[in-house]
């Protein structure tokens, strides 16, 4: 009797246990991940300009929250890419946010300008969501 009940212990666990598996669970972001308002602008991989990508991941964040803590841009501006020597940058309003480097393009089939374009399109969606009313336009 004691090895049924044991045996149908096990088999429940396990049952359980496999059950959990397909679950939904949130997903667990990356230090380097950027994102705002819900949406994922990007995820920060190469050092720059004597920054590690974690260090540049938490400058970028704390730009964001400046943005997001601005008076002016409570009721949106425009998200812009200005190129930068090999790289660009960019800009909500006059307010630096991201600068990308050819490092950040690397891997990828775009120039370091078109990825700023990408990155800026969803940083406009998030910094929107995050402050309903608002309208931040990429440009």
């Amino acid at each position: 009797m004691r090895t049924h009940r044991t045996l149908v212990t096990t088999a429940i666990a396990v049952l359980a246990g496999s059950l959990m598996a397909w679950l939904p669970r949130p997903a667990l972001a990356e230090v380097t991940d950027i994102s705002v308002g819900g949406v994922w602008v990007c995820r920060i991989t190469h050092d720059a300009s004597g920054f590690t990508a974690e260090q540049r991941a938490v400058e970028i964040n704390r730009r964001i929250t400046d943005v997001l803590s601005t008076p002016e841009f409570r009721k949106g501006a425009i998200v812009s890419v200005k190129p930068a020597g090999t790289g660009a940058v960019i800009l909500v309003g006059n307010q630096l946010v991201f600068t990308v480097t050819p490092d950040d393009a690397e891997g990828t089939s775009v120039t370091p300008v078109e990825l700023a374009r990408q990155w800026a399109q969803r940083l406009a969606m998030g910094l929107s969501n995050a402050l309903p009313g608002s309208g931040f336009q990429p440009f």
